[in-house]
């Protein structure tokens, strides 16, 4: 009855339309299967023991610390906060401040039911002051955006977070998978984080080698590169995806039409014009430049070349960025997501759903850490390594945990029209990303990628003006 009272006032507040809701919501779901409706998006167990180890490997800054203060909290679909911390313990790293204020999030919070967060539905929260916590820290420079809170001259960056209870039980969200269970206490969590400590890996030495490829684009042909084409069947609360060619674009219709671009008889450049989207993409070799853009469509343009088999190698490339006077928010400018790609394996080679893999040094959105997107928008840099994909997938912003995972990122000023000169050096299963000549990002890639050893190269852009010049892949070789 008390239930029924509250339904009533509720509605009463916020009007007939969310009547229409509710009654369209309770003829779809039953009571009973609510809950479990919501739960079956939290249903993959994450971290496993691997993810654990190789997400305290990656970590600049390990602590366990006791909240003190909630300087900033948001709440909503993707809930995260600002919380200053006392240093309990470190296992890993220095804080450069004795009492750092950590920005920490709930991840994979991205379905809603009836507007709703589901993380708050199913009862989970952000740590509050008092609550004990161990965080795998990312230390991020300042270099662009809102300065750090508190006075700080970092970013402390926690995407995971993992409570400790007076018991001393373990607790993350949304839960351990079955493999990490047998430790969520803290003496087996703090074990398992000081092992992982003391195995050190020395980072390898090397040395550049023979010319592998080289690619000016002064001539303006395509001879070579081969453009994954294809979309994914389906994709459940995220959108599908496609990625176009000048022979196949996939169109915005109800039938997801295959059409081909049009190509400039003077220019040679191939270009397709969205119509019911008001975008445009273009493709191809223009000044001596391979272009390559798409806007606010969920349209890759992926350019491959090279031979599987290179293993370890060094890629060269200008970089150049471009906003799209179109696009109508003009608080985004560039959304900014492009960049090479090393270590591709495609399997069928074009035609692909989703399932091919890479290791990506690329300008990015930290798509995979919403706590920090918004923080510098869209001014970052990072490594991303994805896994193969099935067709139908169901993708979490803010989740790196299921098919693509971020080793690497920090923020970079990516100027408009100006070159960027991008490098980035694969030598084994160890991968740098650099800037100007300048060392930004390292990284291990897992054990399990596909493209651990070997594999081609590609250049990528994804809702973003894009321009590429004097491409360069050059043979690593060990120092003795």
């Amino acid at each position: 009855m008390n239930g029924s009272k509250l339904l009533v006032g509720h509605l009463a507040r916020v009007g007939i339309v969310w009547l229409v809701l509710v009654s369209a919501a309770v003829a779809q779901f039953e009571p009973s299967s609510w809950k479990h409706q919501l739960e079956s998006i939290y249903s993959e167990r994450h971290p496993t023991v691997t993810e654990f180890r190789e997400e305290i490997a990656r970590s600049d800054l390990v602590v366990r610390g006791r909240i003190v203060q909630i300087a900033r909290r948001q709440e909503g679909g993707h809930p995260d906060q600002d919380a200053v911390i006392e240093i309990l313990r470190t296992y890993k790293g220095r804080s450069p401040d004795v009492q750092p204020c950590v920005r920490m999030q709930i991840i994979g919070d991205t379905a809603n039911f009836m507007d709703v967060p589901v993380a708050y539905n199913l009862g989970y929260h952000l740590p509050r002051v008092g609550d004990e916590v161990i965080l795998p820290i990312q230390l991020i420079h300042a270099r662009s955006g809102p300065a750090p809170p508190n006075g700080q001259k970092i970013h402390y960056m926690a995407p995971f977070f993992y409570t400790v209870a007076k018991d001393g039980s373990i607790d993350c969200l949304p839960a351990f998978a079955p493999d990490m269970k047998p430790y969520a206490t803290l003496d087996c969590i703090e074990k398992m984080i000081i092992d992982e400590v003391n195995r050190s890996t020395e980072v390898p030495r090397f040395k550049e080698g023979e010319l592998l490829f080289q690619d000016g684009f002064e001539d303006g042909s395509l001879a070579g590169w081969v453009f994954l084409i294809g979309a994914q069947s389906e994709v459940r609360r995220g959108g599908w995806e496609a990625w176009i060619a000048p022979t196949n674009v996939v169109s915005y219709d109800d039938k997801r039409t295959i059409r081909e671009m049009e190509q400039d008889p003077k220019t040679g450049l191939y270009r397709f014009d969205h119509a019911n989207r008001r975008s445009v993409s273009e493709i191809g070799i223009i000044n001596g430049r391979l272009r390559m853009r798409s806007s606010r469509l969920h349209r890759h343009v992926t350019a491959v070349i090279g031979d599987p088999e290179w293993t370890d190698y060094q890629i060269d490339v200008d970089l150049y960025t471009f906003s799209d006077p179109t696009n109508p928010d003009a608080r985004r400018g560039n959304y900014l997501k492009q960049g090479p790609y090393g270590r591709v394996h495609v399997p069928n080679l074009p035609e692909t759903q989703g399932e091919h893999s890479f290791i990506a040094v690329e300008i990015g959105t930290f798509g995979n850490y919403d706590l920090s997107e918004y923080l510098f928008w869209n001014h970052a840099f990072q490594i991303r390594c994805k896994y193969a994909e099935s067709p139908i997938i169901s993708r979490d912003r803010g989740t790196y945990l299921r098919t693509t995972k971020i080793l690497d990122f920090d923020t970079w000023q990516v100027p408009d029209g100006t070159k960027i000169h991008m490098t980035v050096k694969f030598f084994r299963d160890y991968v740098e990303g650099w800037i100007d000549g300048k060392k930004i990002l390292s990284a291990w890639i897992p054990t399990d990628h596909p493209g651990a050893k070997s594999g081609r190269i590609a250049l990528w852009t994804f809702e973003t003006w894009s321009e590429y010049d004097d491409l360069k892949v050059t043979r690593l070789v060990p120092v003795d």
